[in-house]
């Protein structure tokens, strides 16, 4: 009995998710004026920087949700999830008429931008998460403990996501193994 109303006050109550995806991206331009003069020129140019090194591409990432709930029966359950994910990938635009330079370069961008983008996926990975979780929290006594339960488990997918980029990036080398590294292409 008490299994049969706990689905029909679940089922009583009507929940959705979204999640929105907002892609940009930032170039910073790179002229190098020989094949020889482009991982120097590319290296000066890129405005990515941490702990002493420079980096051709980046992807920042900024997630949000927002939850909406309606409390029936002495009970408080979300009706709504709404995550967005806002990415930023800052990449390299190369202005060279040089065929040798397009050459390696066009060799080259592919793969650093799919190490880029894997960033991306892992972040679109965790935001639809966020909003399957969120959903799936079952009803609570009331709407406070709800929020905080809620809260609580998107703060911890964010933890999450913080630990599969660095493991990302240890098992790429930061896109070595990707062959994202210009040196290979010279």
């Amino acid at each position: 009995m008490k299994i049969l109303l706990l689905v029909f006050t679940v089922l009583s109550f009507y929940s959705s998710a979204e999640t929105k995806i907002v892609e940009n991206f930032q170039f910073y331009k790179v002229a190098p004026t020989s094949k020889r003069d482009l991982l120097r020129t590319l290296n000066k140019a890129s405005p990515i920087r941490e702990n002493g090194h420079v980096f051709h591409g980046h992807t920042r990432y900024n997630i949000s949700w927002r939850f909406w709930w309606q409390y029936k029966n002495n009970q408080c359950v979300f009706t709504k999830v709404k995550t967005t994910l806002k990415l930023k990938y800052t990449m390299p635009q190369l202005q060279s008429s040089k065929h040798d330079v397009k050459d390696i370069w066009s060799n080259w961008y592919p793969n650093l931008e799919m190490h880029e983008k894997g960033h991306g996926k892992l972040a679109k990975d965790i935001a639809y998460k966020i909003d399957q979780k969120l959903l799936s929290i079952g009803p609570k006594s009331s709407c406070e403990i709800l929020e905080k339960t809620g809260n609580k488990l998107a703060y911890k997918l964010m933890d999450e996501l913080k630990i599969a980029n660095k493991s990302y990036d240890i098992d790429t080398n930061h896109g070595e193994t990707q062959k994202a590294w210009l040196y290979m292409h010279l």
